[in-house]
Order: C-alpha cells, then structure tokens, then sequence
C-alpha cells in the first residue's frame, strides 16, 4: 500500500520538483517560462531487462493538447510518468515538463483519490499545501471549484458527490495552482458516456482558459480527436503515428473530418487485417 503522502505526491499536490530523484542516464535540463515547451529525443525506459519505450523522438510546443493512444501495454502511462519526472530514463533527453528544476506540474489519474475526512473545499486547497495562508487557499480553493461548476458543493464531503463530480473535484485540485504542465491518464475511463462527454467539455473550456500544456492518455480514439491538438499513437514502444488535428473548436462528432482522423488513426492503430477480423466478429 502507498502511504497518503505518497499518493498526495503522485496526484500532484507537492511540487515534483521538491523530491528526490534517482540518478540515470538521461540529462535533465530546465526550460523557462509561464508554459512549458516539452522536447524529447531518444528516449528509452526498461523495466527489468524489458524494454517499455524505444527511442521516443517528440517535440510538444508550449500550450498544446496532445493525446497519446494505444494498446495496453504500450508505454503511454510509463511515457506521462517519465514526463512528470516520477520514473527516470534509461537513456535518452527530456526537456521541460515536471522534472527536477523544470515547470510547475500536476498528474490527474483515473480515481478522483480525494481525501474523505476533507470537504470538497478542503480537497482542492490541499492542492496549494504550503502555499499562503490558509484564508487565501480557501479562497483560491473556491475560486477553483468555480470554474469547474461545482462552488455550491464547497462544503459537502467527497462522499455524497457522483463520480463526475468526484472529478471535476480532483481537476479543480490540480489546476488551483495553474500549473504549466498538466498529466491525465485516462482521466474520464470511470464514467458514463453523458458525463463523460460533458467532461471532456470542461477539460477543454479550463486548458483554453489557462494554456498550461496538456498531455492525455485515453483509449478512445474519438475522445483523442475531440480534445486534442495532436494524437500520438505509441504501438510497442514506437511513435506509429503523430498526427494533427486541424478540426475547428468546438468539435462535432460524426463530421466527415472527424470521421476521417477516427479512420486513419484506427486504421494505424490495428492495421488492415485486425479491423477486418473485428468487423467480421460484429
């Protein structure tokens, strides 16, 4: 079992940036400024003797959506967790995102992990721990809550809300310090189609308002193509694809454009004779 502080650390509510961090083979540097540009060459990561990630080249501008899509298995968790500097590479460079020294970063899993004996306020200013007194967490705390619909519930406890509103708190807890580099990883898994969807809304709505860099891992290909500027398909352990997506905002399902990105990046993802099989079984 993880200890609390540990599961606080991963969710997110300490800055990564104050934890120790093994020594590897890859360099570490920090790159400056309100968002966070992230670049990548080379990358690798093993995990006893086997290789998860091989040579990983990207390039993520500062401010951009990126969806990464995939098989289980694939290295998309293991290529967020690298990011935010919770796993060290075995080889290869990473610039920006949350490693030692580099951008303020916030991690969103698919459990909301809020804390029970917590209010929903008081989950969301845990986000700010350390920071100023406790009046303007709070404050910045309710702040928070509003911009995801939920300031009405400020004083409820994690227990009577639904699970999108168990996340829409966890999203509120990990933008109230307006990070410049946020991590979801399947974030949305949990929930119904609706809610799903409105979410997906909300998540857009507060990353156009702040314009931190955003790195989503999802195993719903329209949901790569609503949200994201860019989809990256990893298959074992290589970028297959790297594909943009121009569609304009807000995006409508069901389009011509949007069909087609779906298309190609399934196409991609199981290739011809894996979709025929499929449709066969249908």
């Amino acid at each position: 079992m993880m200890s609390t502080e540990r599961l606080l650390h991963l969710e997110g509510l300490t800055r990564f940036g104050d934890a120790d961090h093994a020594q590897s083979h890859a360099k570490v540097e920090k790159r400056p400024g309100r968002n966070t540009s992230i670049s990548i060459r080379g990358l690798a990561k093993s995990f006893d003797g086997k290789t998860v990630l091989k040579g990983i080249d990207l390039e993520i501008p500062a401010g951009q959506f990126i969806a990464i899509v995939g098989k289980s298995g694939c290295g998309k968790s293991t290529l967020l967790r690298l990011l935010l500097g919770l796993e060290t590479p075995t080889s290869g460079t990473i610039i920006g995102a949350g490693l030692r020294g580099g951008a303020h970063a916030r991690f969103i899993f698919q459990e909301p992990r809020l804390l029970p004996w917590a209010t929903v306020e008081g989950n969301v200013a845990v986000g700010l721990s350390g920071l100023g007194s406790r009046r303007e967490r709070l404050r910045a705390a309710r702040q928070a809550l509003t911009a995801v619909g939920l300031a009405d519930r400020a004083g409820e406890w994690p227990y009577v809300l639904s699970g999108g509103q168990r996340q829409r708190v966890s999203l509120a807890r990990a933008l109230v310090s307006h990070p410049q580099f946020l991590a979801l990883d399947e974030p949305l898994g949990a929930l119904d189609a609706l809610t799903r969807m409105t979410m997906q809304a909300l998540i857009e709505r507060v990353w156009r308002d702040q314009g931190f860099t955003a790195a989503f891992v999802t195993h719903d290909v329209g949901e790569a193509v609503a949200l994201a500027d860019r989809v990256v398909l990893l298959d074992e352990g290589r970028v297959a694809l790297d594909l943009p997506v121009a569609l304009p905002r807000p995006r409508r399902r069901g389009t011509p454009g949007f069909a087609a990105l779906e298309k190609k990046i399934l196409d991609s993802l199981f290739g011809e004779s894996d979709l025929a099989e499929l449709s066969s079984v249908a």
